[in-house]
């Protein structure tokens, strides 16, 4: 019994170790369309309030994106909880994906705290529009390791998509029409990415 129970760790052992360096597809796309989706909602939203479209005042700013927060996260855990095991989920890719993406949230969680502390004492609220640039400097760095550990082009090139959009919004940032941009930017470095990824995910284990 305790020569088979061995046996089957090795086993599991050896293919863990396989699984690690094999460029297995990236299963991170619902993910990546989920807040793609909502980021593009968002910007547009904040796009619409800063013409006068939608709401009345600099209120409507915070429910844009207290709104977007509670979503996020409980859209994120919803989706957590009811992905299935995939094939190649300890992949090089799929491990490093779970770490650097945590990393790009909680950057951006303290790019928004300090943004918040600059805006109340005197920056203004002008000072939330370098959150922006900061966001897609880590899509960039979180698309192109990610893609280059499973060799995957399309994640690749949206990461290269993310760097422009970073030098792009920073030269735009006195812009009426920024935010329109950036929505169009997520629209085509997160949102599309993760729907293409989600098609090419492997079906379920069992």
């Amino acid at each position: 019994m305790t020569d088979a129970r061995a046996t089957s760790d090795d086993i599991d052992y050896v293919r863990r170790l396989a699984e690690s360096g094999a460029h297995a597809p990236l299963l991170g796309g619902r993910f990546m369309l989920w807040w793609g989706l909502l980021l593009t909602i968002a910007y547009t939203a904040h796009h619409l309030a800063l013409k006068g479209m939608i709401g009345d005042g600099e209120a409507i700013f915070g429910w844009i994106w207290i709104s977007f927060s509670i979503v996020g996260v409980l859209g994120q855990l919803l989706l957590a909880r009811g992905m299935p095991a995939k094939a190649g989920a300890g992949s090089a890719g799929n491990r490093a994906s779970r770490t650097i993406w945590v990393a790009a949230a909680c950057s951006i969680g303290s790019m928004v705290i300090g943004s918040a502390v600059a805006a109340s004492t005197g920056a203004g609220a002008g000072a939330f529009d370098w959150i922006v640039p900061v966001a897609f400097a880590v899509y960039a760095s979180a698309l192109v390791v990610t893609g280059t550990l499973a060799r995957n082009r399309v994640t690749v090139a949206a990461g290269a998509g993310a760097v422009i959009m970073v030098g792009l919004f920073t030269a735009l940032i006195l812009s009426p029409d920024r935010y329109l941009l950036a929505a169009g930017g997520v629209f085509a470095t997160v949102l599309l990415p993760g729907l293409l990824l989600l098609r090419s995910e492997p079906r379920s284990e069992g």
